[in-house]
């Protein structure tokens, strides 16, 4: 009780804190009219790209937050290091000066991740990633790992084809090893009388996955887009676990047909703190006898509400539902890439899945930016413009999973709270430090990078 109460103290005088400090003044006279645009600094990004994403015809009249908005949106094309603006006259007209300072595309680079976010599923590898091919933010990827599920893929996506038809292209070709997950939190369970050896053994069951997809879209609007992909797999088990596949030879080939629509309305992706993302999901897998047969609906609502200009609550709703029955390798879990702050390593599957987040951020040092002068010249693009700043959070995830209806119940809920700092860094956008309790009494200790949602 004494730690939550210090908790809460804690928090409480951060929010104080963020909350009194100055804001910035503005000298500029709004509304105001933008008779032209001029952008500098895009040395490899096409002049396109950024001005596709500013909706005015001009001239046309600005208010400040139409200035923040066209900035935020350039922001989130995750191009650019930093994204000035700035209005000059010049010759009686006012011109929107948009000075940006490009990051690094072309990423030749060792590979290493955690699986799951499990220290012990580490996988290292070699990829070569173009993130601005043809300098119009389309984004090519090559490589491959070894380690826990060793992979090759190639990715390819272009996010706005054609200048005004604005479609939506994605290609994904990929060759893995897969543990299969059931299995592994299941392991000293038996379930069918051909596999029971290696689960009551406590063997891995890994499963060999080959194939691909392709997306095509459609940008409605700027926040708005629908996509419809198709995908492929052929999965294959090892000698001795033939009654795991559908067909019941050992190889199951899967297909899957969605349609997704997607709403965005965030201020900025890597950190939001304002506005609404939608993403509903319908998928139809497979189309024969010798196939998975079931739908997949997938709702996630997210919305973020500011309460100063430094305070802001966001809140998370995720419901993944599923009619009809599930393969080993198609179920949906917590505690994989789902998880619970406070219950972040259980394990849990079932048939459905719903998790909720809510999570109070205050920014207590704001986004600033640091060069090195003297750095070498080679190399001196990597040490400008380099971010910091300091956020923190106060967070409540919750979550369950279910194949009856009675499962839903408030009881089998897992739920865990606690407090985090974060911290906003050049490159990899945002580093999680968190201190997490659970409804059992339980504790632990996160580092996280990226934001939770």
């Amino acid at each position: 009780m004494k730690q939550l109460h210090f908790s809460a103290a804690l928090l409480l005088i951060l929010i104080f804190s963020a909350a009194t400090f100055p804001q910035d003044e503005e000298f500029v006279q709004f509304p105001i009219q933008i008779d032209a645009i001029e952008v500098h600094g895009n040395k490899r990004t096409k002049k396109e790209v950024l001005l596709r994403e500013i909706p005015f015809d001009l001239p046309a009249k600005m208010e400040l937050k139409d200035i923040h908005y066209i900035q935020e949106r350039l922001s989130n094309l995750f191009l650019f290091k930093r994204v000035e603006l700035f209005i000059e006259e010049n010759n009686g007209k006012n011109i929107l000066m948009i000075d940006v300072a490009e990051t690094w595309y072309i990423y030749p680079v060792p590979v290493f991740f955690l699986n799951d976010q499990e220290w012990d599923q580490a996988s290292y590898g070699f990829q070569v990633s173009h993130l601005n091919f043809r300098g119009m933010n389309e984004q090519l990827s090559i490589g491959g790992w070894a380690g826990f599920n060793p992979a090759f893929f190639i990715r390819y996506n272009n996010p706005w084809v054609g200048k005004h038809s604005r479609l939506i292209l994605g290609i994904n070709l990929r060759a893995r090893r897969v543990r299969n997950k059931f299995y592994d939190i299941n392991a000293n369970r038996v379930f069918l009388d051909s596999t029971a050896a290696a689960v009551s053994e406590g063997e891995n069951i890994e499963e060999r996955h080959l194939g691909g997809s392709i997306s095509l879209g459609k940008r409605l609007d700027l926040h708005n887009s629908v996509t419809a992909t198709f995908g492929m797999r052929r999965i294959r088990f090892d000698e001795g676990l033939e009654s795991l596949s559908i067909s019941g030879d050992g190889s199951d080939i899967t297909t899957r047909l969605s349609l997704q629509w997607r709403s965005d309305y965030r201020n900025l992706f890597e950190y939001p703190t304002k506005g609404v993302f939608l993403r509903y999901t319908i998928s139809k897998n497979g189309f024969t006898d010798q196939q998975p047969d079931f739908w997949r609906f997938e709702f996630d609502n997210r919305g973020y509400l500011p309460i100063t200009s430094r305070i802001s609550i966001g809140a998370r709703n995720l419901l993944r539902l599923n009619r009809g029955d599930l393969p080993v390798y198609d179920r949906v879990f917590i505690g994989f890439g789902d998880r619970i702050r406070g219950h972040f390593n259980r394990r849990l599957t079932a048939q459905n899945l719903m998790l909720q987040s809510y999570e109070l951020r205050v920014n207590l040092l704001p986004v600033r930016f640091l060069s090195w002068g003297d750095a070498p010249e080679a190399t001196s693009g990597v040490f400008k413009d380099l971010k910091y700043g300091v956020s923190v959070g106060a967070f409540m995830d919750s979550g369950v999973v279910w194949d009856r209806k009675e499962e839903l119940s408030i009881g089998n809920h897992n739920t865990g709270y606690g407090l985090g700092l974060h911290l906003h860094l050049p490159y990899i956008y945002l580093l999680r430090i968190e201190h997490a309790w659970n409804d059992d009494g339980n504790r632990e200790w996160l580092i996280l990078g990226g934001v939770s949602f």
